[in-house]
């Protein structure tokens, strides 16, 4: 019994949680729709009291800043029923050059998780090109994670 403890304890942790790097950074957008609908709502960790949400037409963008540059391996987008059908996640090591990690044209809504081949970025964008209703787009959580 020993020994197996030993063994377990030892071995690494093959299902270990992902880091959350987004949360309570900097956050911008193209434009929000009103008081209490900015950026920063869509990385405070609420994933159903607050949201962004952005005017009512295309193309839109929110983005955050991770303050460092960091391998990124994953990322979630909580979405409110104002969806994006097509959008495409960019990442930037310095905020002015981009380079897509992952692109959709047949978004539901709901919860996207998505998997991405490991990256490192400072800054992280969600570029959002058509709607998949006709409000603006509404994010109550941008989650990236290492």
């Amino acid at each position: 019994m020993l020994a197996t403890s030993l063994t377990l304890a030892t071995a690494p942790d093959a299902g270990a949680a992902d880091t959350l790097l987004s949360q309570n950074k900097p956050a911008t957008a193209s434009s929000s729709e009103g008081d209490g609908l900015a950026p920063s709502a869509a990385f405070d960790g609420n994933l159903t009291g607050t949201r962004w949400a952005s005017e009512w037409r295309d193309p839109q963008s929110i983005q955050v800043d991770l303050a460092a540059p960091t391998v990124l391996r994953r990322l979630q987008l909580v979405w409110d029923p104002a969806y994006a059908k097509s959008y495409q996640v960019q990442v930037s090591e310095d905020g002015a050059n981009w380079r897509a990690v992952h692109s959709t044209s047949d978004g539901n809504g709901d919860v996207d998780s998505i998997e991405i081949a490991a990256t490192t970025a400072r800054h992280v964008r969600l570029n959002l090109t058509a709607r998949g209703t006709g409000w603006g787009y509404s994010l109550f959580e941008f989650g990236v994670y290492s």
